[in-house]
């Protein structure tokens, strides 16, 4: 993997986590019920824990620009898995951004497109920090990023993906 991966993911990452700080009570989120996001992560990964005060959602503002959130985290031993799915105006620079990541497979890890339950993702393996990520793009306007810290593979986010109700929150972003 070219050492920017590390730096694209790093930044994209921090970028997720900067704008959560800025909560805010408008959204140019397209759910009527934007709390219904916590809903489609209600799901149960079989020898994983939910963190306590988990899902949980979030109104997120920066620079003019304003989205929704909702996030769960999971851990099993060291391992953790963190979910967020990001619905509104405010990140459609963020999927850009991830859309644009260059393939890569080698030694150190890899970048992948691939598909999950029919919509576009981006899957990413770090082998030397066992960190793994997948972003799915369920809207114009809707992203899932996925990351899983201390694990040795992306198979527990695939898991965890098949299991979110994507067609019914493509439906509910429309």
């Amino acid at each position: 993997m070219k050492p920017s991966y590390g730096r694209s993911i790093g930044a994209l990452l921090l970028v997720i986590a900067v704008l959560s700080l800025g909560l805010a009570p408008a959204s140019h989120a397209k759910l009527t019920d934007p709390q219904k996001l916590v809903s489609f992560l209600k799901v149960q990964l079989p020898g994983w824990k939910v963190k306590d005060g988990y899902p949980k959602f979030e109104r997120v503002k920066n620079k003019g620009q304003s989205y929704v959130e909702a996030q769960v985290i999971y851990t099993s031993g060291k391992s953790t898995v963190t979910v967020v799915i990001m619905e509104g105006g405010g990140i459609a620079a963020e999927v850009a951004k991830v859309r644009k990541f260059a393939l890569a497979d080698n030694e150190k890890g890899y970048c992948r497109k691939t598909a999950v339950q029919g919509f576009e993702a981006v899957e990413l393996y770090e082998k030397a920090k066992k960190t793994g990520y997948l972003f799915i793009f369920v809207a114009a306007e809707c992203l899932i990023p996925m990351e899983a810290k201390e694990v040795g593979s992306i198979k527990v986010l695939k898991d965890l993906a098949n299991k979110i109700d994507l067609p019914g929150l493509a439906a509910a972003v429309k």
